[in-house]
């Protein structure tokens, strides 16, 4: 499943964020990316979880044998889009954080 990829990722992002953070010249990039990859799994979480829990409540059982494809589709599809909207959300709150320095 690709939620087993999603928290190893995050915490590589994280490990080497804080490894950037120890050099003066690599804390910005240190921080995007804490923040960014923090945000997007954040998200990419909420909304893939959403999806499997609200998908068997809202009907998928009329498609018929192909609601469990539907849903799995739909699950993969959340972890990318909640990802790209956690990394535009995290990037941006960073971006007028840094700029108010």
């Amino acid at each position: 499943m690709p939620f087993f990829f999603i928290l190893p990722a995050w915490v590589l992002c994280l490990l080497c964020g804080i490894v950037f953070l120890c050099f003066q010249r690599l804390r910005r990039t240190g921080l995007y990316a804490i923040t960014i990859s923090t945000a997007a799994t954040v998200i990419s979480l909420i909304l893939s979880t959403a999806v499997l829990y609200l998908g068997p409540r809202i009907g998928l059982q009329r498609l018929g044998r192909w609601s469990g494809v539907v849903l799995i589709g739909a699950y993969i599809l959340a972890i990318g889009v909640g990802a790209f909207i956690g990394m535009l959300t995290g990037f941006l709150f960073i971006r007028k954080l840094l700029s108010q320095r």
